[in-house]
């Protein structure tokens, strides 16, 4: 499959037309406090310290006009300056035709972001001591293991390959998810391809090492690994591992979705405008694309991270891993998403990265749903865009370019592929 088609599954599953037009932040007011532990507005309150900087780019737009003419119901946002939040707001509302307004608590699927964040948390065991990097994965899986194949005997798959996409696995690049109403596969049944799963079973299709090919059957590969070496249930582990030690308290792989949380989730939207049915679709391939979380708390593990590598905060990583984590581990056919002409994408250990200012990042997309992340580590400057439509790249793209515009960060994010 040709990977940018693969990558364009990634943020939606369908082949469409991206049409750009000028957009810029509106911003908020009011104080936020983000050190190496950043926090979002005060009970869902938007908060710009950064106001009256980015407001000087906001006249004479039709923000409201733009969203309406791609049918995006809601944008949320939070960008990162100097390593802090200056700046979270939501725009628009959390479901079609609703009145309930988006605000920086609004959750968001997050897609294959998913990837990445589930990427901190097998190599928070890495650090433990209790998963290496170099190993079989079936010398520590127990209940599944991958299965012997001719793409094996030479090679095995290991974390470290898993993470980087070069494990082997070739499916999995985008998975719709289940209706609300719909029986859920195990996540053994996704593994075999056994119904009600959908999807065929996850297996290794060349030899781990010798490729790149984006796949988020690996990432399930991992999910299942963490949940049987750390011997707890996936989002339980990911929510005291690394959720609760940043604060990130609008975050979870839980699915379905708690009941209590419904009431803060956004609603996706399909591509001709519709709402999704019942909603949203359940995702238990929860490493692989069934997060849900808001830019605020996003936004803080970038932060975290970014500061980790220079050794200024480690509340999760070390300084050795988490560099390990955001430095090119594969470059060769590693599809575009977030570089440019000038530092084209590498792949990390779970991140799209770049060796321009730190860069790193990640896009994602489920039914009804697209987000984007970018951060450089270097400067401490970033973003994250989540949107509940199909579409929704098409104005966060923009919006991502020109809040780099107004902060001179000499970048401009490519095209979704």
């Amino acid at each position: 499959m040709d990977l940018s088609v693969t990558l364009l599954r990634l943020c939606r599953g369908r082949v469409y037309l991206l049409v750009f037009f000028p957009l810029l932040l509106v911003a908020g007011s009011g104080p936020l406090a983000a050190q190496a532990r950043p926090a979002h507005a005060a009970e869902g309150r938007e908060s710009c310290p950064d106001e009256q900087r980015l407001d000087k780019g906001e006249r004479g737009l039709d923000i409201k006009g733009l969203m309406r003419q791609h049918r995006i119901p809601g944008i949320s946002i939070a960008v990162i300056h100097d390593f802090r939040l200056v700046c979270v707001k939501g725009y628009g509302v959390t479901a079609k035709d609703g009145s309930t307004p988006v605000t920086p608590t609004t959750l968001f699927l997050a897609g294959s972001i998913s990837k990445p964040v589930a990427a901190v948390g097998a190599l928070y065991l890495v650090q433990q001591g209790k998963l290496n990097l170099e190993d079989d994965v079936n010398s520590q899986l127990k209940s599944w293991k991958v299965p012997d194949s001719e793409h094996t005997r030479r090679s095995k798959v290991t974390l470290g390959l898993l993470l980087s996409h070069t494990g082997g696995f070739t499916g999995g690049d985008f998975f719709p998810g289940y209706g609300v109403d719909k029986p859920l596969p195990s996540l053994r049944q996704i593994l075999d391809g056994v119904p009600p799963a959908t999807n065929a079973p996850i297996r290794v299709g060349f030899e781990p090492g010798t490729q790149w090919q984006y796949s988020g059957d690996g990432y399930l590969v991992i999910q299942q690994l963490v949940t049987e070496v750390s011997g707890q249930r996936f989002p339980e582990f990911m929510r005291t591992t690394v959720f609760q030690e940043l604060g990130m308290n609008d975050t979870t792989y839980e699915e379905p979705l708690p009941a209590e949380r419904t009431a803060s989730a956004a609603a996706g939207t399909l591509m001709d405008g519709g709402a999704v049915p019942g909603g949203w679709h359940v995702n238990p391939e929860m490493a692989a694309g069934g997060l849900w979380s808001t830019p605020s708390d996003l936004a803080k593990l970038a932060i975290e991270l970014a500061l980790s590598a220079q050794g200024k905060a480690n509340h999760v990583l070390t300084q050795t891993i988490a560099r390990e984590m955001i430095t090119p581990h594969w470059k060769d056919g590693v599809v575009n998403i977030l570089g440019t002409k000038q530092d084209p994408d590498q792949m990390g250990l779970g991140f799209f990265v770049g060796t321009r200012k730190g860069r790193f990042g990640h896009i994602g997309g489920n039914v009804g749903y697209q987000a984007t992340m970018v951060m450089f580590s270097d400067t401490g400057d970033g973003v994250v865009v989540m949107t509940n439509s199909d579409v929704g790249l098409a104005v966060g793209n923009v919006l991502l370019d020109r809040i780099a515009e107004v902060y001179g960060w000499d970048y401009v994010a490519p095209p979704p592929p």
